[in-house]
């Protein structure tokens, strides 16, 4: 049975997902109209929110990573940058335990990466500046993603990695999803090596999509933050979620409005995130990672430097 049929099969026509996502119910849609909306499979934000409130576990996402499915054309210059990453920093050594920093954190957190890189060969730990491939895989072209795919498990496999330790969340859910290896956060890692600072000043966390159902990462930086707010519960995404943004401005934008109204400082652990609230000029007050380490670091505003610095840095084994 294909999803799309299941989706028939399964879908009660409740109206919740319609109700809690803005894409949705821009098209008065539910799930089982999306199936039969070819036309839109790239103005779906991959947030997860009809999943969540689904009575039946039905989820958007799957479906519109099947209308997208076999889908080579389009986002050119992305694949260019990602696939593969043109600022990958490999090496060769062994290393049971491999630091996946991936590409976006890099980029816009260079000091914060350099330190993390430093407090992590001393444990041993060697690092990996690259793509995880989730950004092409969500175009639909699976013909590149598994050469994505392929690529980094030829890297792992000659590396000897049996442990990956990510920086971001979406490496993190996008690794456990499709890779037969372990995955753990940065935050568990820390924790486990007896690193990282206690912050005890009020945070006001914006969660990104991939931690919502599960909020794995989210209980384990309460660890070091003991003062966590989650206060933005109600906005569906950052607005970069699913490629859709293009497509679907005005959605992305009611999201960044929304955020707008609250009168509170907002801090993350998605660099994702990160980068579309400094451009909104929205009162961010960083990355929760910045603040464990102790690194005082203002997000960059020509954000491809920082994946250049990390490019060329050197191992010290």
């Amino acid at each position: 049975m294909s999803y799309f049929d299941l989706v028939e099969e399964k879908c009660i026509e409740c109206g919740k997902c319609t109700k809690n996502c803005d894409f949705l119910k821009k098209y008065d849609l539910n799930l089982k109209d999306y199936v039969k909306r070819d036309d839109l499979k790239y103005s779906c934000f991959l947030c997860g929110k009809c999943n969540r409130v689904c009575p039946v576990d039905l989820d958007g996402r799957i479906i519109a990573q099947e209308h997208r499915k076999g889908e080579e054309r389009g986002f050119t210059l992305m694949k260019m940058e990602k696939s593969p990453y043109i600022f990958r920093n490999n090496s060769k050594k062994k290393s049971d335990t491999l630091l996946f920093l991936g590409c976006s954190f890099p980029r816009q957190y260079p000091e914060t990466s350099k330190k993390l890189v430093e407090i992590f060969e001393e444990k041993g730990i060697d690092f990996s500046l690259d793509c995880c491939g989730k950004p092409v895989f969500e175009t639909g072209d699976m013909k590149r993603a598994k050469k994505d795919k392929k690529r980094l498990e030829e890297i792992f496999k000659k590396k000897g990695v049996k442990r990956i330790v990510t920086a971001c969340m979406n490496c993190y859910y996008f690794f456990k999803a499709n890779y037969d290896i372990e995955v753990v956060s940065v935050y568990h890692e820390l924790k486990e090596l007896g690193l990282g600072r206690k912050v005890e000043e009020e945070k006001n966390i914006f969660v990104p999509c991939p931690d919502r159902k599960t909020l794995e990462v989210l209980e384990e930086i309460k660890y070091f933050v003991p003062n966590l707010n989650t206060p933005f519960e109600d906005v569906q995404c950052c607005g970069l979620g699913g490629l859709a943004i293009s497509r679907e401005p005005e959605i992305a934008d009611g999201f960044i409005k929304k955020l707008k109204s609250y009168d509170k400082p907002i801090t993350t652990y998605c660099a994702s995130c990160s980068s579309r609230f400094r451009r909104a000029d929205l009162n961010l007050s960083g990355h929760i990672l910045c603040d464990i380490l102790n690194v005082k670091e203002i997000e960059r505003l020509k954000f491809l430097s920082g994946s250049l610095e990390l490019r060329n840095f050197r191992r010290s084994r």
